[in-house]
């Protein structure tokens, strides 16, 4: 709480004696005022930074309101896929959380990554890829905008980035709400805001938000008796959140904004896998190919028994265990100089975790994964823009400091390999690292628009960004009946490598468009955008000085497209077409049962679809589509891998030989995979939403169906057959009923209400098999809101 109360001091201090302080451009023209608020697709965006209705901003972006995402059900900042064409997402936990656009992911399931889909909340940058989920409430709209943004928003928005926008303090009247669910798994949910004037000039704004649930992949014994389960259902929740923001005005010129954010998950249930599509060999491994990948593809099985299985039951001995506090401060400053607007934007991020799994899916301690983390991100923006006659522009600079520290204990067969080669035996052998990485990034930027004439408007932008990274590492072999050896530290790197443990990297991204308005109703674009992404390191017990860093990435982008409105606004339709050169992208595979980020190229093309139809007050209907094709150059794959004797002279079994020191050894003659396929990209994806309101009961009352389907695809970079996501369709329903007022309304839902089977996570872990997190099955449930 001191720490707090002296950053609000502070920032009320800056705000009054900082001479650069700025006003974020919220003109929005009378045409978007009047425009219907609950309508779908008619929102205003900030995607360059000042207020713009989104049918006027030359970028594929797709973005929600608060009211929108309450009809489809989104109460976690992870469900809003299923609607954003070209998204995906790879999660198995609150874990990690990984967003796709158009293909581009870091699947890497460490933490000390940063992705190359940036993801902000309240227009601050959140650094660590522990910080992405968490629970959404109170919001005002979420952003997501596809492809490179490195010109505003920084080095590491290469594949776009995902803006989530939370209700301020701007409400001088009384008003809140409070909203209680329940819903299948014994999901229990409460929620609510309350705000409004202190005194003249000064307000604030208070919400919050608890959930509790049962996991819903049930513990099962493997073979009663012998191989019982744990007792722990996973896919559990047990998280709260609680956001306060206090908003002041600096006379009529300026204002200032407070948030203080806390939020925590404690001791959820989860870290647990179903064992799948493996082909059982005699001694116990599962069949593979030429690169080591599983491929089999019979689904869920029993890993001891060999018999088909629920995707909904696990057989982990080990229990799983994730718990992770998060606290945020944050100061934003703004203010009108006099035809300069300005503004400043403080953060301070504090964020520790524990994780931990059973990352074999079998009754048998084969791969356990434990991971601890303590972040802290402090970031400076400060931003001047101005509109002159033909001319917009914006400049601004920007500093982030991240430091993160932690350790990453692997059990089990995936450091068999280094107990055996380092201690001749092997008992119980775990490999500890312990690591310090400290980054810090500065960028100067600036974007203008010039109305060449009344239809055409040039837009340039150039953003300089220089990374300077160090890290402090140091692995352990740790074994019972065996002395403790260091394997390797940062330092033994260096001397093999030089400069190999630090990074020091300056790099520009740009931007350069043609708008092109012939009407009031149409705007056509073209342009040209260059994101990059830094380097890093590869933690891994097995990784060399060759491999410990990895380059950075650059995204060159050709993308044009259109957006077209009718006259009344009851249609809009907007298509996209993009070109990706993507240089060094950062693979993430699998060497050895071990994560390995290895630089490859990219070629992708692809297009995007949407349709907002509102024919009268009583229908909406969205409708979105892609199109996408891409080609990885070459990934690595295993190469080679070491495995356990599960029972004594387990004979030898496709590439893997019995070392009879109770280990196999496995050589693959395929090392590298070619002309791969981007994880989370199928070829053809749709999304849909049908809306029916009528008014009855004293109220209104809508039905909604909404959804999407997904074509084939892989889930993974290595293209492993056992990694295929055959195609799917998920349907949610709901039915709402708002009384006259607005001040109640009831709403009763399905989610997934075909019940539809599809696995939300996939590692391909080659002899080990294949481990899956299968997404939730049916659900249904009710909530109820109370607005004043």
């Amino acid at each position: 709480m001191q720490t707090a109360l002296t950053f609000a001091v502070s920032a009320i201090a800056l705000a009054f004696v900082t001479p650069v302080v700025a006003q974020e451009t919220q003109q929005v023209d009378k045409q978007v005022v009047e425009e219907k608020a609950g309508s779908f697709g008619d929102i205003v965006v900030t995607a360059q930074k000042r207020g713009e209705n989104l049918q006027r901003v030359p970028i594929s972006v797709s973005a929600y309101s608060g009211e929108q995402l309450d009809a489809l059900g989104i109460s976690d900042a992870t469900q809003i896929t299923q609607q954003i064409p070209g998204m995906q997402l790879n999660a198995w936990s609150p874990n990690v959380t990984i967003f796709n656009l158009r293909g581009v992911s870091q699947n890497n399931f460490t933490d000390y990554l940063e992705a190359p889909v940036a993801v902000y909340m309240d227009d601050a940058y959140m650094g660590s890829i522990n910080g992405i989920s968490g629970q959404l409430f109170d919001t005002a709209r979420v952003e997501v905008l596809r492809g490179p943004q490195g010109t505003l928003f920084g080095r590491n928005a290469t594949g776009g980035l995902v803006h989530y926008i939370s209700k301020d303090a701007s409400k001088d009247e009384f008003n809140g709400y409070a909203e209680a669910g329940y819903e299948r798994f014994d999901r229990r949910s409460l929620e609510g805001a309350v705000g409004g004037s202190l005194t003249p000039g000064l307000r604030f704004r208070v919400a919050g938000r608890i959930v509790k649930a049962d996991g819903y992949i049930k513990s099962a014994a493997a073979l009663p008796g012998t191989f019982d389960g744990n007792g722990q259902d996973i896919g559990s929740e047990n998280g709260w959140a609680l956001r306060g923001t206090i908003q002041a005005n600096l006379g009529d010129r300026g204002k200032v904004d407070l948030w203080i954010k806390h939020s925590e998950d404690n001791d959820v249930a989860t870290g647990g896998y179903v064992f799948d599509s493996c082909d059982l060999l005699t001694n116990g491994y599962c069949h593979v190919n030429a690169a080591g990948l599983s491929d089999g593809t019979g689904g869920v099985i029993n890993g001891i028994t060999g018999s088909p299985a629920s995707p909904f039951e696990n057989f982990s001995n080990d229990l799983g265990l994730f718990s992770r506090t998060t606290d945020i401060f944050q100061g934003k400053v703004t203010y009108d100089l006099g035809g300069i607007d300005l503004t400043s934007i403080t953060n301070y991020t504090n964020l520790s975790k524990s994780y931990r799994e059973d990352g074999d899916a079998l009754p048998i301690t084969i791969i356990q994964f434990l991971t601890d983390a303590r972040y802290k991100q402090f970031s400076q923006e400060l931003r001047l823009s101005g509109d002159i006659d033909r001319f917009r522009w914006q400049a601004g600079a920007y500093f982030l400091d991240m430091k993160i520290n932690g350790q990453i204990t692997t059990i089990g067969a995936p450091v068999l390999g280094a107990a055996l080669a380092i201690n001749g035996g092997a008992n119980d052998p775990r490999v500890a690292e312990d690591y310090d990485l400290h980054s810090k990034n500065w960028s100067l930027f600036g974007q203008v628009e010039y109305d060449l004439s009344d239809k055409f408007t040039l837009v340039s932008g150039l953003r300089y960004s220089k990374d300077t990274k160090s890290i402090d590492y140091v692995s352990r072999l740790i074994d019972s009946g065996f002395p403790t050896v260091v394997r390797a530290t940062d330092e033994s790197f260096a001397s093999a490598n030089p400069g190999v443990n630090a990074i020091s990297y300056g790099d520009w991204a740009a931007r350069v468009g043609l708008n092109y308005k012939p009407n009031d109703d149409t705007l056509v674009f073209l342009s040209w955008n260059r994101g990059i992404k830094g380097g890093n390191w590869t933690l891994s017990s097995d990784v060399t000085p060759g491999s410990f860093q990895h380059d950075p990435e650059t995204l060159n982008s050709i993308e044009g497209g259109i957006k077209w409105s009718s006259s009344d606004r009851s249609l809009k339709a907007n298509l996209t077409g993009y070109q990706y050169i993507y240089d060094n992208y950062q693979a993430f595979s699998v060497l050895g049962g071990l994560p390995q980020v290895s630089n490859t190229d990219v070629r992708a093309t692809g297009a995007e679809f949407e349709l907002f139809w509102q024919p009268s007050d009583r229908i909406n209907v969205n409708l979105g589509a892609t199109w996408q094709t891409n080609k990885v150059k070459s990934v690595l794959g295993p190469g080679s891998q070491f495995g356990p004797e599960f029972f004594p002279g387990a004979p030898n079994a496709q590439y893997c030989v019995n070392q009879n020191d109770g280990s196999f050894f496995c050589d693959y003659p395929q090392d590298t995979i070619t002309d791969a396929k981007l994880p989370n990209a199928p070829q053809f994806s749709f999304n849909y939403l049908f809306r029916y309101n009528v008014d009855m009961l004293g109220g209104n009352l809508a039905a909604q169906l909404d959804g999407a389907w997904y074509g084939r695809q892989f889930l993974e970079v290595t293209n492993g057959p056992s990694s295929i996501q055959p195609a799917y369709n998920v349907s949610n329903a709901s039915l709402t009923w708002t009384g006259a007022n607005d001040r109640f309304s009831l709403q009763v839902f399905g989610r997934n209400i075909f019940d539809e089977e599809y696995r939300a996570y996939t590692l391909n872990l080659g002899i080990l098999g294949t481990t899956s997190v299968y997404a939730k099955p049916a659900t249904y449930g009710v909530t109820a809101t109370v607005r004043w």
